[in-house]
Formats: structure tokens, C-alpha cells, sequence
């Protein structure tokens, strides 16, 4: 198996189809396909499996790609710093859930990185992605949120994939809408204020050991809900219509460039705020300066 062997096969994980690799790639994609079939006779058991809807990742090929992907990377450095001469590259990748703290922090932290090459990677998914995303590796941070109620379930799933949770806050859910909404001139609102408008939330899905209702509010009425899965439909949503949602008070200048305000919600419980590793590992200089500015004054 060859360092560009594992190339591929990194890319082919991170692409919904091999067609699509072998575009990423610039390769014929019968070749690529071979390459995947050489490599799977080669360790002894399937890596991808492949149907009409896509390829996917086999338990045992999540492993393996977990393990090779930190000696490409490794080699990739070795590669760039002592054979093609060029500067190392660092890379950063953080995943968090939607409507997360670190979002904000992660625009100030690429206008003071000062690393000459790079390549940085913000993230956004459920709690089962993020949880996922540094335990195979894909991230080396990532940033979570949950209720008191829902810490058991969250640190069991920590400990069985090996991560140490770090807590930086506690705060509220709060509801989001548009500045000429009828509920806006209020400082607070109930849930039974809400019922008489359509609420979006983000689409978390049913996959994964951890599902948790992520704004830490459950049982809002459902008669018209409306489910997305980015947060651009998401503020179109609310700025266009008089829908509302309930979320946190992050990227503020974000939600004001968009006509969007900020209500309190009542009878909402704190959530704690904070962030993943893999146990044992050191971070970057520069990831510890990132987490720097997500600190409470």
C-alpha cells in the first residue's frame, strides 16, 4: 500500500460516491476502483461499501482510516518540509453543533493565525457528528452543548469512544426572529407564545448513539415545524417569514446584518457549553490560542 494509495482512500471516504472521488482525484474511475479493491485485498476486509445510494464506510474501515489518516498526514509534512522544500503546512479542524459559541471565535482566530501555510476546517453537524468527527480524528477539537438531564447520556458516549469533555460556560436558549415580527417588541417570550407560528429547528436525524434535542428545549408545539439543514435556509427562513426559532446568542452582528433579534425564552434551564479531545493527545499552540477566546471575561 502506497502513500498515494492512502490518498485516495481518504478522499473516497470523504466523497458521497466514487465518481465523485475520481473527480476530486483527476483519476479514471474504474482505476480508483481498483485501488480500493487492491488495498481491501491487501488488509483482508472491506472498507467501503458500495450501493445505489453512495459508498459508505465499513466499522472496520472507519479504524483503518483513522489510523493511516494520521501517517498520511504525518507524511504529507515529512513530504513538504524535506523534499519539495516548502513551508509546513498546519492544519486546524474544529467541529461544533449548530448555533455554536466557537463559530464566532473561529472567524477572530483565522484573522490572527499568522502560520505562513494552513489549512483550516470549521465543521457544523448534530452531537453524534461532532462526537464522531474527533474520535475517528476529522477534527481535533470539537464543541458540544447539553442540558443537566442529558450529561449522563452525553459522558457515557464521551468515555466509550476514549474523549475528555472540558467545560467553558453555562448559558440559556433564547428565541430568534425577525425585527418586525409581532412578538419582537417583547423582551421575553413563553412557549405558548410560540404556538401560533411556525418554529424551524435543524435537522439533527435519527442516526447515531447520542440524539439530543440541542437548544435544550423539548416538546415545542410541532403543528408546523419546519426542518433544515443549513444555517444560510435557515436565517432566509426567519428574516422572509414569521417563523421563529429557538437556538443561541451567538454571531450577534450576524443575526442584526440580517434583520434578526434576539428574545429571551422563558422556563428554559442553562445548558453547559464545552469542548472534546481524544484522551492523551496535546494540542496545537495555536488550537490552545483559539480556545483562549472562547473563555468567560
Amino acid at each position: 500500500m502506497t502513500l498515494k494509495e492512502i490518498g485516495y482512500l481518504l478522499t473516497v471516504a470523504q466523497c458521497p460516491s466514487i465518481s465523485e472521488a475520481a473527480k476530486q482525484l483527476y483519476v479514471a474511475q474504474p482505476s480508483l476502483t481498483h485501488v480500493i479493491q487492491s488495498v481491501e485485498r491487501e488488509v483482508g476486509f472491506r472498507i467501503f461499501e458500495r450501493g445505489r445510494s453512495g459508498v459508505t464506510v465499513t466499522e472496520q474501515g472507519e479504524e483503518f482510516l483513522s489510523d493511516i489518516r494520521s501517517v498520511y498526514q504525518q507524511m504529507e509534512v515529512i513530504q513538504s518540509k524535506y523534499v519539495e522544500k516548502r513551508p509546513e503546512r498546519k492544519n486546524f479542524s474544529f467541529s461544533m453543533q449548530h448555533f455554536s459559541l466557537a463559530g464566532g471565535a473561529f472567524l477572530r482566530f483565522l484573522q490572527e493565525l499568522r502560520e505562513p501555510c494552513y489549512t483550516a476546517r470549521c465543521l457544523e453537524g448534530g452531537t453524534a457528528d461532532v462526537i464522531a468527527d474527533v474520535a475517528a480524528g476529522r477534527s481535533e477539537i470539537g464543541f458540544l452543548r447539553f442540558t443537566d438531564e442529558e450529561e449522563p447520556v452525553v459522558r457515557k458516549e464521551l468515555r466509550n469512544e476514549k474523549l475528555e469533555f472540558y467545560s467553558i460556560q453555562r448559558t440559556e436558549p433564547c428565541v430568534l426572529l425577525r425585527r418586525d415580527h409581532p412578538l419582537a417588541e417583547r423582551e421575553s417570550l413563553s412557549r405558548q407564545d410560540l404556538e401560533a407560528y411556525p418554529l424551524v429547528s435543524y435537522d439533527y436525524g435519527t442516526d447515531g448513539a447520542v440524539s439530543l434535542a440541542e437548544e435544550g428545549v423539548t416538546r415545542l408545539q410541532a403543528e408546523r415545524r419546519v426542518m433544515v439543514s443549513d444555517g444560510l435556509m435557515l436565517l432566509h427562513l426567519l428574516s422572509s417569514t414569521q417563523a421563529c426559532a429557538v437556538g443561541m446568542a451567538f454571531l450577534p452582528e450576524l443575526l442584526e446584518k440580517n434583520g434578526i433579534v434576539i428574545r429571551a425564552l422563558e422556563g428554559v434551564r442553562p445548558l453547559r457549553l464545552g469542548w472534546i479531545k481524544k484522551a492523551d493527545t496535546v494540542l496545537q499552540p495555536a488550537t490552545r490560542r483559539y480556545l483562549q477566546m472562547l473563555s468567560p471575561d
